[in-house]
């Protein structure tokens, strides 16, 4: 997936603007991998577009908060964690992530059971309301407060620990 970030504001005390683009290579609830050859700072935010299914977009906001340098044992690139996001791109989000556990559950349970609803709940609708419920961690919820210092570090260390389980389960 492509990604467009950017960034027209002030940051520590000086004005950046920059724009660029990226590849989305894993997207999660809580962050996305970018594959980029050209590294920006851990700590550094950013605004985010990224073309998901059926041509929609996704935006949100974002930190850096690890890169991998080339040469390194995994492709090169910046990890983000999603930092804000409104409600209609959190739905969006939450729409977006269709696992094969969902499918068979729409599929050999919800539709069984209820199949009058087929043209009512799509099986995109019943994932937004799975997923929701399995953010037990709250991950999305917390995308439109602000975190304290404290949920926030904590988040970090969990978007980190998840790409590292990505990588490996990749390889």
């Amino acid at each position: 997936m492509a990604t467009r970030m950017w960034l027209d504001e002030t940051h520590k005390g000086k004005a950046i603007a920059f724009e660029g683009f990226a590849t989305t290579s894993d997207l999660a609830i809580g962050g996305t991998f970018l594959k980029s050859n050209y590294l920006l700072p851990v700590g550094f935010p950013l605004n985010l577009e990224m073309r998901i299914d059926d041509g929609e977009s996704l935006v949100a906001r974002g930190e850096i908060i690890h890169a991998v340098s080339p040469g390194e044992s995994h492709e090169p690139g910046m990890g983000i964690m999603f930092t804000e996001v409104d409600a209609e791109n959190r739905e969006r989000l939450l729409r977006f992530f269709v696992s094969e556990r969902i499918e068979e559950f729409y599929r050999a349970r919800f539709l069984m059971e209820f199949p009058h609803l087929e043209t009512k709940l799509s099986l995109k609708d019943v994932a937004l309301v799975i997923n929701l419920w399995e953010d037990k961690e709250g991950r999305l919820t917390t995308l439109h407060r602000p975190d304290s210092g404290k949920s926030r570090e904590h988040r970090k260390s969990e978007e980190v620990r998840a790409t590292e389980k990505r990588k490996i389960t990749k390889r």
